[in-house]
């Protein structure tokens, strides 16, 4: 049983674009420091201009190309962020499947990226630089100066593409961790 004569010490913060939304803790020093480790995962990668989700399908294999999908959160739309020795370098990993996001050993501009089992060398190690907002990334293929593109016309269905970078809308891509639960199988 707690002991109600012990005095509580905490902080409320109120989430300000969230009006009437607010937070408690009884952690003051968590609340004003940033987090040490890193979140695990696994994440949605959400195309920002059209709101498509990379996604791999449920019966996907090695040399798969994934597509761009309405967001769902089902296993084969999430992807772990694998550390590599290269530092801030990352294999991106389908939950569904364990499989990488490879970008191929071509280097031509249009290519499509697929799934492939994961070894680490350049074409399946990416960067991820944040946008100006701080609220999407744009994700490099370390192989070559391309990044992952939804194609401006993308639809339900179109497969992403490496091109070169400019910064548009159709090459930042949200990393959203869904919540509400554990992903099912």
């Amino acid at each position: 049983m707690a002991d109600s004569s012990r005095r509580q010490i905490g902080a409320e913060i109120t989430l300000l674009p969230l009006p009437g939304i607010k937070v408690w803790s009884d952690d003051i020093t968590g609340l004003l420091t940033r987090r040490k480790r890193p979140i695990p995962g696994p994440f949605a990668l959400i195309a920002r201009e059209k709101g498509l989700a990379l996604a791999a399908s449920a019966e996907a294999g090695q040399g798969y190309e994934p597509r761009l999908k309405p967001p769902n959160a089902r296993p084969w739309q999430l992807w772990y962020f694998r550390q590599t020795p290269h530092r801030g370098e990352y294999l991106i990993i389908s939950l569904a499947h364990g499989l990488a996001l490879d970008a191929r050993t071509e280097t031509h501009r249009g290519r499509n990226p697929l799934l492939y089992e994961p070894h680490g060398e350049n074409q399946q190690r990416w960067r991820l630089h944040p946008a100006a907002d701080g609220a999407a990334f744009v994700i490099e293929s370390v192989r070559t100066p391309h990044v992952l593109d939804a194609p401006p016309d993308a639809i339900d269905g179109t497969k992403p593409l490496l091109y070169d970078r400019h910064n548009g809308n159709n090459q930042m891509f949200l990393i959203m961790m869904p919540a509400g639960g554990r992903p099912a199988r």
